[in-house]
């Protein structure tokens, strides 16, 4: 016979009480039940664990250890409940996250103060400065959870929410001469130098900025390619060029770097995406926290690409 956790409840509950009836009671069980189990525990084991007679119980010297490791057992299988209750439910476990280019110092802060007031007990593993096209791979390469990226999407297999429509700003260097304005025409960064993402990224930004600069009539010259919206505005505060990049890109400041807005209607979309095959209860729990706070768009309850419904 295995050892089942009823005999440890049985057991327990006597040693704690020293009387069959007040455990039985307590167990909401007969006491027959109990004292079979009890039984069947010690024959299990091999050694005597209560001492009986007509008028008391009390512990052997046996029982008293196992007793002591037992309760202990108890425990941790309680602990390991409510651990796979938590994790069920969103609150507790990880969620690997990755975030694109300035949304990494924009919407990111915004989304980890509400993962810690909600989940507090949810571990974030960050990867940043991911580029879309990286992030839809370890989507769903199951790599990542959650990713804070650039809409359009490219697979049909992941789902996403727009959170934050964003126009482009010029990143010049301090002292440029088209910089005394508050808005740059993008007409006059013509024959400028541009800092910009590298081809084979696949960029979402970068073809908003190549569109950009085609409605003002140019195809810039960029030689220097980056792969880091940091690094872009680095080498712009190193006086190697000029850059477009989304407004939220104004939250990483460097000496030497200033912003202003564009006279150009092209945005870029920033959004939530998550596989839609796979929706882990922590990623649905996140999605309805930010809805609640402003930071994601309220859906359609009906709507097959809303996994908050699972936790609501």
């Amino acid at each position: 016979m295995a050892i089942e956790t009823r005999h440890l409840r049985c057991f327990l509950a006597v040693a704690e009480t020293l009387h069959f009836g007040a455990a039985a009671e307590r167990l909401h069980l007969a006491q027959p039940a109990v004292s079979k189990a009890v039984r069947q525990l010690e024959r299990e084991l091999g050694v005597e664990l209560l001492r009986r007679t007509t008028r008391s119980v009390s512990l052997t010297a046996a029982g008293q250890v196992y007793a002591e490791r037992a309760e202990a057992m108890r425990d941790l299988l309680e602990q390991a409940g409510r651990a796979a209750r938590d994790t069920a439910d969103g609150r507790s476990g990880t969620l690997r996250l990755g975030v694109t280019g300035s949304a990494t110092y924009g919407y990111l802060p915004q989304l980890a103060r509400v993962a810690a007031g909600v989940m507090p007990d949810v571990r974030l593993r960050v990867r940043t400065e991911m580029l879309t096209p990286h992030q839809e791979r370890a989507l769903l390469e199951d790599r990542l959870d959650l990713g804070v990226l650039r809409a359009p999407l490219g697979s049909a297999e992941l789902d996403h929410v727009v959170v934050r429509r964003e126009r482009l700003v010029a990143v010049l260097p301090a002292g440029h001469p088209v910089a005394e304005s508050d808005t740059v025409a993008v007409g006059d960064l013509w024959g400028e130098s541009f800092v910009t993402y590298g081809d084979e990224t696949g960029s979402v930004v970068l073809r908003a900025v190549l569109a950009a600069c085609a409605d003002a009539g140019f195809v810039p010259r960029r030689p220097h390619q980056v792969g880091e919206t940091s690094t872009a505005v680095a080498l712009v505060a190193a006086g190697l060029g000029v850059a477009l990049l989304p407004e939220s890109a104004r939250s990483l400041t460097l000496p030497g770097a200033v912003f202003r807005r564009l006279d150009t209607d092209r945005t870029v979309d920033l959004a939530l995406a998550w596989p839609a095959a796979r929706v882990r209860p922590v990623v649905a729990r996140l999605l309805a926290a930010l809805r609640d706070e402003g930071l994601a768009p309220t859906l359609d309850p009906t709507s097959p690409t809303d996994p908050s419904e699972a936790v609501l």
